[in-house]
């Protein structure tokens, strides 16, 4: 089953602090995921985009949100007794929820809450 979610972070550092805490393995001196996620970082996104003059001199710069975002499609998860995903410790509580499709999708697959 894939599990499509969205996160915002305080920092980058924190969303690749989680990223990073994820299992991994070395081969060849190489170190490869050792889960089958895909991870797509969106960063700081516009929240208010900018205005600009017929030119294109910018008026009013664009506003981007404080938050780190994160969306990620999750594969493999283990289940709980209950049937739920299990996911890796310290990715629940920043799960964002009440977003529609913003900026990214991962094709085919519908962002669920």
């Amino acid at each position: 089953m894939k599990y499509y979610k969205k996160y915002t972070f305080d920092s980058k550092e924190q969303a690749e602090g989680l990223i990073n805490a994820l299992p991994t393995y070395e081969e060849g001196g190489v170190v490869y995921p050792n889960y089958r996620h895909t991870i797509v970082k969106l960063g700081y996104l516009p929240i208010h985009s900018g205005e600009y003059n017929e030119e294109g001199d910018e008026i009013f710069p664009p506003v981007y949100s404080d938050k780190y975002s994160v969306d990620v499609l999750w594969k493999g998860l283990e289940l709980d007794e209950d049937g739920e995903p299990i996911f890796p410790e310290g990715w629940e509580q920043y799960i964002l929820t009440g977003l529609s499709k913003y900026m990214h999708d991962f094709y085919g697959l519908t962002y669920n809450e």
